[in-house]
C-alpha cells in the first residue's frame, strides 16, 4: 500500500475544498505554537468533508482590540477559540457573555453572529469534566485538589462543583486570587471549599495541576508519594508529551489525564459554539 500517495491525495482533496466559500475559525493567543485545537478541528473538518479551516493566530495583547474590530467584519469567520493570555481581556471585548463566563471573568470561545455581534462563553471547565467522564472517572466521587486558581483552574473548579464534587481544595501562590475563587464557589455552588497547601494527598480522588509548572522543564507541582493509588492525576499543560509529573503518576500506577485529553473534551463544545453542531 502506498501510504505516501494516499496522504498526498487526501491533502489535495482537503485543499480543493478550501475555496472562497470555506468557513474560518480563528484560534488566538500569544504564544500559540503549543495549541492543539487547530489539529483537532482541521482533522475533523477533513474527515467529514467540511469546507472549513481553523487557523492559529498569534495576537499580541496590544493588538487584541484591533483584532476584535476586524472579527466583527470578518463575514466568513464563525468565531474564535481563545487561549492564554487573552481570556480575561476578551470578556471586555465581546457584546454579551454567558453566566459562567461572567462569573469566571474569562472567555475561551467567541461566537460571531450574522450581524457581527460577538458572544463569549467559557467551556474550559466543562471540557475537563467531559474528558473525565470519557475515561470513566466520576467528578462527584470524592474530594478534588486544584493547584492554580487562574483562568483554567477557576473554570475547572466551578465545573467540578457544578458536576457534584462536594469538596474542593484550592491552592495558589497568589493568595488573593485563591480567596476570590473560593468566594465565587461558596456563593454559587454547593461545594465545601477550602484553601491552602495540603499536608498530604491521600484524601483526594482528583489532583489537578492547572498551572504552567512543568511546561518547559522537568519540575513538578508537588510530590506524589502520599497520593492514593486510585487518585486521578491531571495536568492541563499541553506540551506534546507527558510532563514529568504525569510520568511520575503513571509510574506509580495512577490514572492520568493530559492537556490533550482536556482539549478533546472541549472539542464538541467549542465546535458547537463556532457553528459546527455535533451530538452533545
Amino acid at each position: 500500500m502506498n501510504t505516501n500517495h494516499e496522504n498526498q491525495t487526501e491533502d489535495r482533496s482537503v485543499a480543493a475544498m478550501l475555496t472562497g466559500k470555506a468557513r474560518v475559525v480563528a484560534m488566538i493567543g500569544s504564544p500559540i505554537a503549543h495549541a492543539k485545537s487547530p489539529a483537532i478541528f482541521n482533522s475533523w473538518f477533513a474527515d467529514h468533508d467540511i469546507a472549513a479551516l481553523m487557523t492559529p493566530m498569534d495576537i499580541p495583547a496590544d493588538d487584541l482590540g484591533a483584532f476584535f474590530r476586524f472579527l466583527r467584519g470578518w463575514s466568513n469567520c464563525n468565531g474564535a477559540v481563545v487561549t492564554a493570555p487573552h481570556k480575561q481581556a476578551c470578556l471586555e471585548l465581546v457584546d454579551s457573555a454567558t453566566q459562567r463566563a461572567a462569573l469566571l471573568q474569562a472567555v475561551n470561545v467567541v461566537t460571531r453572529n450574522e450581524d457581527g455581534r460577538l458572544s463569549g462563553d467559557n467551556v474550559d471547565g466543562d471540557g475537563f469534566v467531559r474528558a473525565m467522564r470519557s475515561k470513566d472517572h466520576d467528578p462527584a466521587s470524592g474530594a478534588a485538589l486544584i493547584f492554580g486558581c487562574g483562568g483554567a483552574g477557576a473554570a475547572i473548579a466551578l465545573a467540578l462543583a457544578n458536576a457534584g464534587a462536594m469538596q474542593v481544595q484550592l491552592y495558589d501562590t497568589d493568595d488573593d486570587r485563591m480567596r476570590r475563587l473560593a468566594s465565587l464557589l461558596a456563593d454559587n455552588t454547593k461545594a465545601s471549599v477550602s484553601c491552602g497547601k495540603p499536608n498530604a494527598l491521600d484524601d483526594y480522588h482528583l489532583i489537578v495541576n492547572a498551572t504552567t509548572v512543568g511546561l518547559h522543564d522537568s519540575s513538578q507541582i508537588c510530590p506524589l508519594e502520599t497520593a492514593s493509588p486510585g487518585a486521578v492525576i491531571a495536568d492541563i499543560v499541553s506540551s506534546g508529551s507527558l510532563t514529568a509529573w504525569l510520568r511520575a503518576a503513571r509510574a506509580r500506577g495512577n490514572p492520568i489525564m493530559t492537556g490533550e485529553d482536556m482539549a478533546q473534551g472541549q472539542f464538541v463544545l467549542l465546535a458547537s459554539r463556532t457553528g459546527f453542531d455535533m451530538q452533545l
